[in-house]
């Protein structure tokens, strides 16, 4: 895991490309093998846990540059959706989304009318499966400008044209006026940033809409911050679901004004 950690570190950038690919393979090879009877050592050893917010920062700034450069290649093909097919992680985007989407359907009691999708970035998949699958209106919502441009245009070329893209930092949006907040994995680097977040969503989503933030458990909270429950004050927490194939997030559902 260090020596991943030190070969990454070590790029001039993480734009995708053999070496890159390479190493984030190797890194979540690692993580998705690993026997579960080593992850709480693996978790406990003290360089691990210096390393592991660093890492963390790593894999936000690939993923970033992993879907900006898809994003542009969607964009710029002949036919979009061809491109996008070729999408290395495509699957596991749709699995993500079915895991998520059948956890929402569960507890919505009617058909949702509004959702933002908090941190849409420039390849904006789950948002666009979300919009499909449960025939919701969905607002994207960013503050990096380049991501959210980028984002608009893939929806656009894949045909989704109806879907809203906002600049916004979540700590000054009014969430109030959606039945349903996805808050993606990526919002909020660390354990402080995601609990004044998730504070701030308590304090201004509407009582009874419903919250669906991404989370992460054992080795994959390498790759991705861990959302305790405690941070999630103000809300029910309805469902938590772990995946157990490739996929690296795990979602909590929970309810505003719990």
């Amino acid at each position: 895991m260090s020596d991943v950690y030190r070969e990454l570190a070590g790029l001039d950038d993480l734009r995708p490309g053999p070496e890159v690919d390479g190493l984030f393979a190797r890194l979540v090879g690692l993580v998705l093998t690993a026997p579960a009877e080593t992850v709480p050592a693996v978790l406990n050893d003290v360089e691990i846990q210096e390393l592991a917010p660093r890492l963390r920062a790593l894999c936000g700034r690939g993923e970033g540059e992993l879907e900006l450069a898809w994003a542009n290649r969607i964009v710029a093909g002949p036919v979009p959706r061809d491109e996008l097919a070729r999408f290395p992680y495509l699957g596991n985007y749709r699995q993500l989304s079915r895991m998520e989407i059948g956890i929402l359907a569960s507890a919505l009691p009617r058909r949702a009318r509004s959702l933002a999708f908090v941190g849409s970035g420039p390849l904006p998949l789950s948002s666009l499966h979300l919009a499909g699958d449960l025939d919701v209106h969905v607002d994207n919502l960013d503050r990096d400008p380049v991501a959210l441009a980028a984002g608009a245009r893939v929806a656009a070329a894949l045909g989704y044209d109806a879907l809203c893209f906002r600049e916004v930092d979540v700590l000054d949006a009014d969430l109030s006026g959606y039945d349903v907040v996805v808050l993606a994995a990526l919002v909020g680097e660390t354990a402080e940033a995601k609990r004044r977040i998730l504070g701030r969503l308590a304090r201004t989503m509407r009582p009874g809409a419903l919250l669906l933030v991404r989370s992460a458990r054992g080795l994959r909270t390498l790759l991705y911050p861990l959302v305790e429950p405690t941070a999630l004050d103000g809300f029910e927490i309805l469902a938590e679901v772990h995946p157990v194939n490739d996929v690296i997030n795990s979602a909590i559902l929970a309810r505003a004004g719990g």
